[in-house]
């Protein structure tokens, strides 16, 4: 399964943290800026300027047209909030990063679809993902906070919006079998690392693409595993530039689904902490997940893992009733149903986002009128325009 994701940018300080003296500290390493380097402007292959920066964040996306009112969510206590130390020695910063209507999507979705962004920043600290989400509220910007891209669709027009891009990728053991994991560190990285040390429970994310934030986000998992079996807690950035820890017992996972999903007031996800139990059998156990994924999967191709969800209440997945209704390597335009996975679709000849949307339309019907069975989308469509 494909894991998906959501990012920040401005100087803030952590203020009034109702935690220990330790994780006070812990979250002050995540989440205050580094100065800015100077800029080296380089033109990509989409004939396109980008601006390098240090490092990385996640991906799990989300929409804003104005600053949201209303009670705050049920979901979760307070535990410390982010002040800015200014307007005007914050915004000139976040005004010099910007890229506007430069930053091809194709190049940041697994896909490879996708027209060009109004606005791309790409974030490495969970102060500058904060800063680029008070930005936008301030000026109404919609924005989406992107991993990977590899549970996306983008529109071939692009997105008329503010697009973070989560590279916030800090990680720390804090006890044996204890990870701490910025949300845009690579998911599969931080599976293979963790089995390697001889820890089990994230032995399934070695091979899938994503980031850690939007593999929670999304609850990903494969082989009888799931990333939220594993969390212990999980640090986000509310829409009011407030930084909160959620315990696990705060939260809910179910079958790709989350509490985060439901919650209002979500800007992003900034860090996860897992909690493993030890397993001399954990390399092993992924080195069999790894092998019989390379046999299932059209590994190599342009993919967004699987496009829909196993129906609840049936015995057969979704990629098997795509193949009864004998849909293996059906296309629309440049847009495949793969010939390996029934349930992957691939880019296998410049596909645009109509192909791939008119290839997911028909197998969705062509599904139903055969079984009488809806399947759900399990990838993200993300418009041109959106309104909330």
């Amino acid at each position: 399964m494909s894991a998906q994701s959501p990012c920040y940018w401005v100087y803030y300080l952590i203020l009034g943290f109702k935690g220990t003296t330790n994780e006070s500290e812990r979250l002050r390493s995540m989440a205050l800026p580094s100065p800015f380097s100077s800029p080296t402007i380089k033109t990509n292959r989409c004939g396109s300027s980008r601006v390098p920066t240090p490092s990385s964040v996640s991906h799990h996306h989300h929409f804003l047209t104005c600053p949201p009112g209303g009670e705050p969510s049920p979901h979760r206590k307070k535990s410390h909030s982010l002040v800015v130390l200014g307007h005007r020695q914050g915004q000139p910063l976040i005004e010099n990063y910007i890229l506007r209507d430069r930053k091809c999507l194709r190049e940041l979705s697994s896909w490879g679809i996708g027209g060009p962004c109004r606005y791309f920043l790409r974030t490495s600290r969970a102060s500058q993902l904060v800063a680029a989400v008070r930005y936008c509220r301030e000026r109404c910007i919609p924005f989406l906070v992107l991993g990977r891209g590899s549970n996306c669709l983008f529109d071939d027009r692009g997105f008329d919006g503010f697009v973070m891009l989560n590279r916030v990728d800090q990680l720390e053991v804090t006890e044996p079998g204890v990870y701490r994991v910025g949300s845009g560190f690579h998911f599969n990285r931080l599976g293979m690392r963790c089995s390697a040390e001889g820890f089990s429970g994230l032995e399934f994310a070695g091979g899938i693409p994503g980031t850690v934030g939007g593999a929670v986000f999304m609850n990903a998992g494969a082989d009888c595993q799931e990333s939220g079996d594993v969390v212990d807690s999980v640090e986000i950035v509310t829409m009011d530039g407030e930084l909160q820890v959620l315990r696990r017992s705060e939260l809910a996972f179910g079958y790709r689904w989350s509490s985060f999903q439901d919650m209002k007031d979500l800007a992003a996800i900034v860090a996860v902490t897992f909690r493993l139990t030890p397993s001399t059998a954990a390399t092993e156990r992924q080195r069999a997940f790894l092998e019989r994924r390379r046999r299932t999967q059209p590994i190599g191709e342009r993919s967004a893992g699987s496009v829909f969800r196993n129906p609840s209440g049936a015995e057969t997945s979704a990629g098997r009733l795509i193949e009864l209704a004998g849909l293996k390597g059906f296309a629309v335009g440049g847009a495949k149903v793969s010939n390996v996975h029934a349930n992957f679709f691939v880019n296998f000849n410049g596909s645009t986002s109509q192909d791939m949307l008119a290839l997911i339309s028909h197998v969705k019907e062509s599904v139903d009128k055969k079984f009488q069975i809806e399947l759900k989308e399990e990838v993200k469509y993300v418009p041109y325009r959106t309104q909330m």
